[in-house]
């Protein structure tokens, strides 16, 4: 496989990408796609959080709680009332 030296330019527009993405021209056509690398470190802690997920289980959560919902000014507003008076 070829490979593209990146120069600071271009590295500066691909810092802190996180995921995949693709890269289009002008007009909009792709031209490649960007996977960024994982450190160990990501990579170690990626393999944890999947581990501690379950998406089956989240699915079924998803759909017994489905219109169980509260608005978000409701849920704000709990919060506040159980932060610490000062």
């Amino acid at each position: 496989m070829g490979y593209i030296t990146a120069d600071e330019t271009l590295l500066a527009r691909l810092r802190g990408i996180a995921v995949p993405v693709e890269i289009r021209d002008e007009a909009g056509k792709v031209i490649g796609h960007y996977t960024p690398v994982r450190s160990p470190e990501e990579e170690a802690l990626y393999e944890k959080a999947k581990g501690l997920f379950d998406l089956e289980k989240a699915k079924r959560v998803a759909e017994t709680e489905r219109g169980q919902g509260r608005p978000l000014a409701e849920v704000l507003e709990r919060l506040r009332s159980l932060e610490p008076k000062k």
